[in-house]
């Protein structure tokens, strides 16, 4: 067991991730009721990822423009415009997509039972507090 798992220590993370992945898709589709107790795994690799993928991009943007050297070309202006070009695309195509598929909201109940925050330091407040609470 213990050369086991110093084999599997020794291996990238990217391959753990691949076999990972593997022995999850197997254990899904040959025991559906295995795989069960286990997808509180995957809920919080996905959600660690999606966590630290900005300040991951934040340091690799920081670490490119630190390492640049004065006097050499950059691709600054192609960087930007796609940037933007990019940016402005995903909304017209959201912008369309919406007229394409108009969506209707209908409650089912009123909201009697809620009251409206009474200042905007109380939103605030709120607003930090489920930022470290922990998801429903």
């Amino acid at each position: 067991m213990k050369s086991i798992l110093k084999k599997w220590g020794q291996l990238s993370l990217v391959k753990q991730i691949i076999v990972g992945l593997i022995i999850g898709t197997i254990l899904a589709v040959t025991i559906p009721g295995a795989a069960k107790p286990v997808v509180i795994l995957g809920s919080l690799f996905v959600g660690a990822l999606k966590a630290i993928a900005p300040v991951l991009v934040l340091f690799l943007v920081m670490s490119a423009i630190a390492q640049h050297k004065s006097g050499h070309q950059t691709n600054m202006k192609s960087i930007i415009f796609l940037y933007l070009l990019g940016t402005f695309l995903a909304g017209l195509i959201a912008v369309i997509a919406s007229f394409i598929f108009p969506v209707s909201l209908i409650l089912a109940k009123g909201a009697e039972g809620f009251a409206a925050p009474g200042s905007v330091v109380e939103v605030l407040k709120k607003l930090l507090l489920n930022v470290v609470d922990k998801p429903s």
